[in-house]
């Protein structure tokens, strides 16, 4: 999805691509995590630590927005009510689909565990979802930071973005486990 109407739609995509990953992760054995295609792409445990990096900073930054936008005086918006659209990514849609390099930060220095990685996220996501009751009544249509590839963004897209984000690397963690799948299967 591209389009949101609501916080709520926006958290409830979260937990839908949280859940998602999880299923796809379950069981992993550890040749699976480690398991690399070709020498410049990064294992399932790279992309999964990736994943937790980029999460964790999302949250700081956002919680910082929203402290700043609150000591200002923020006013009430009732963003967390149903907006036609709060949030409309289909402009971006195609430099979604590409991908591209992760800055420095947000690169995965390796030997990191599935399960230490998936601890990370679990505590990120626990950090905004609380910070969703006011992500729900402020107005943050202007506390915006750049992303790397989008430019500047609001609290609200860097939201949808990190579902969307999240789901393109679980994509790619199943496109692993297949051609893991592939190279142990018995050829005939």
């Amino acid at each position: 999805m591209l389009t949101y109407h609501s916080v709520a739609e926006i958290y409830e995509s979260l937990d839908g691509t949280r859940e998602r990953l999880r299923a796809t992760l379950a069981g992993l054995s550890p040749e699976a995590e480690d398991f690399r295609d070709s020498p410049e792409r990064w294992t399932i445990a790279e992309i999964v630590e990736h994943l937790s990096l980029v999460e964790g900073q999302i949250g700081r930054i956002m919680s910082k927005f929203i402290d700043k936008v609150e000591a200002e005086g923020g006013a009430a918006s009732g963003a967390g009510a149903t907006r036609t659209p709060l949030v409309d990514l289909n402009s971006h849609a195609e430099r979604m689909a590409q991908g591209f390099d992760a800055p420095e930060t947000a690169r995965p220095k390796g030997g990191v565990p599935v399960s230490e990685s998936l601890a990370r996220l679990g505590a990120s996501s626990e950090a905004i979802r609380a910070l969703r009751p006011r992500v729900e009544t402020l107005d943050l249509s202007s506390a915006r930071f750049p992303h790397p590839a989008f430019g500047p963004l609001d609290i609200y897209q860097w939201l949808a973005v990190l579902g969307l984000h999240e789901e393109r690397h679980r994509r790619q963690i199943e496109t692993l486990k297949d051609s893991l799948a592939q190279r142990a299967a018995p050829q005939t």
